[in-house]
């Protein structure tokens, strides 16, 4: 069967945060939690708010391990728990809001070869994106791939804030292949892990799955079909692998 589509991960395969993100983007998160402890009439000390926010990602990963969503809702009210403040859900969904904005005063870096990849990709094969999210929501992300032209180039799109599932599951590749109109026997997908994204995409029925290694390089199984550390060279390899047998599971 002929490739029709090709799904991209998002972190860590299309785009990883700039500079700013551990630097300006962090203070501003903390200072949102400062000032909504501060409005909750339990003032915090800045290390607290740290440790509150790390203990909260550490929650969070260990969520996402066990194949669960967790929302930034979820994760600023355990932030809050944390800090004892009392739960307010007007004021957690207020506080949650300014720190997944607080994002779109970075700025994200294309990784390798995606600039140039993406546009050739999208002339002959229907583009979309699987993306496990964490405080930067689907809405956020889209922001950022119409700041560099990309977003259009996309017409499926599957977050996991807004379907509620995250990688492996097979629904959450299903999402964006429906959107699509594709089969998953018609696509192929690239993500830079593993677990989620190689051993997600031959879950669902995908028969070529490719780790991008242009920003990490993770080892792990299943196997992928290939390995890639520049999106130009999904090109070539398309070329190659749709006149081979696709990996039988």
């Amino acid at each position: 069967m002929t490739i029709q589509a090709i799904t991209f991960d998002f972190w860590g395969t299309l785009f990883t945060e700039g500079p700013e993100y551990a630097g300006h983007i962090k203070n501003l998160r903390n200072e949102i939690l400062l000032d909504a402890a501060s409005e909750a009439g339990v003032p915090a000390e800045p290390d607290a708010v740290m440790a509150a926010w790390r203990q909260a990602a550490l929650d969070f990963d260990a969520a996402w391990m066990a194949e669960q969503v967790m929302t930034p809702f979820d994760r600023v009210a355990r932030i809050f728990g944390y800090l004892g403040l009392p739960y307010d859900e007007g004021h957690i969904a207020l506080t949650t809001q300014r720190i997944v904005e607080a994002a779109l005063e970075g700025t994200l870096v294309p990784l390798p070869g995606v600039l140039e990849a993406l546009p050739q990709l999208a002339r002959r094969y229907r583009l979309g994106i699987v993306s496990d999210t964490g405080v930067s929501t689907g809405r956020i992300l889209r922001e950022q791939l119409k700041r560099y032209k990309l977003h259009d180039l996309f017409s499926g799109f599957s977050f996991s804030d807004e379907t509620g599932v995250v990688k492996p599951k097979p629904q959450a590749f299903l999402t964006a292949l429906d959107e699509m109109g594709v089969k998953p026997q018609e696509a192929l997908h690239i993500g830079d892990i593993p677990r989620t994204d190689i051993g997600g995409a031959f879950q669902t029925g995908y028969p070529y799955a490719v780790l991008y290694t242009g920003h990490a390089h993770r080892n792990g199984q299943p196997e992928p079909t290939a390995r890639v550390g520049n999106h130009l060279e999904l090109i070539p390899l398309l070329k190659e692998v749709i006149g081979h047998p696709p990996r039988v599971m």
